[in-house]
């Protein structure tokens, strides 16, 4: 029987999978955000197609005329990569539970490959808190935030949907991955502007150890996470 962990029914509870090292620096405050230009070359030069993706934040598009509601530029593009300044902002990457699922089990799929990401996970207690913390940094040194699951699309179909989310604003880029990325259930922090000559960010969003806990990635794959009252969250991971 699995290892059981409860969370607030509030808000998505969110899990970071890293090594150690990096978690406790996580769990002291420091958010490390790399540029999604980071993981295209990850794939490109170390063939690591799990962390790395060299799709990332970019679109083939076969043919179309797209509109840029922040620049007013109108952009012709066929079959080509479609890829904006946008495709080089800064991204905090995490795993989110479906909150609307009363039980959660991770699928042997997750189990083997959110491995590679890491040996030890934080599983985010009070994932407002967390969000409500993590903007209010970004937003102090100067950064726009989004925060949003990712949205997975099949490459082999027409992308429609995910032109009409770049209406909105061209940063929705980053949240469309190809759906070969379905299992890690992704959701992001994205920080924008980007900038070329820096390849990462990083922001002090506090000590977060009152809202955290930290245990074995293995632990928490192999776990049945349950939704329970806020007043019981703490207990089974101190």
């Amino acid at each position: 029987m699995g290892e059981k962990f409860h969370f607030q029914a509030k808000g998505m509870p969110l899990i970071k999978f890293q090594d150690a090292d990096k978690i406790k620096s996580l769990q002291s405050g420091k958010i490390y955000a790399k540029t999604l230009g980071y993981y295209r070359k990850r794939e490109e030069e170390t063939g690591d197609c799990e962390v790395g993706d060299k799709y990332e934040a970019m679109l083939h598009i076969n043919e179309a005329t797209i509109y840029c509601p922040d620049t007013g530029e109108v952009v012709a593009v066929n079959d080509d990569l479609l890829k904006t300044s946008e495709s080089n902002d800064f991204v905090f990457c995490m795993f989110g539970v479906n909150p609307k699922e009363g039980k959660f089990r991770f699928t042997d799929k997750q189990k083997e490959k959110m491995l590679s990401f890491g040996d030890t996970a934080l599983i985010v207690l009070d994932p407002d808190k967390f969000i409500r913390r993590v903007k209010a940094a970004a937003e102090k040194a100067g950064y726009k935030v989004y925060f949003k699951p990712v949205q997975y699309y099949d490459p082999t179909i027409d992308n429609g949907n995910m032109l009409i989310s770049l209406s909105y604003g061209m940063w929705d880029i980053a949240f469309w991955k190809r759906d070969s990325y379905t299992y890690q259930q992704e959701v992001r922090f994205v920080f924008t502007p980007g900038d070329d000559n820096i390849d990462h960010i990083e922001l002090d969003i506090g000590d977060i150890s009152d809202i955290t806990a930290i245990i074995s990635a293995k632990s928490a794959l192999s776990a049945i996470v349950e939704r329970m009252d806020s007043s019981e969250v703490e207990s089974n991971l101190k």
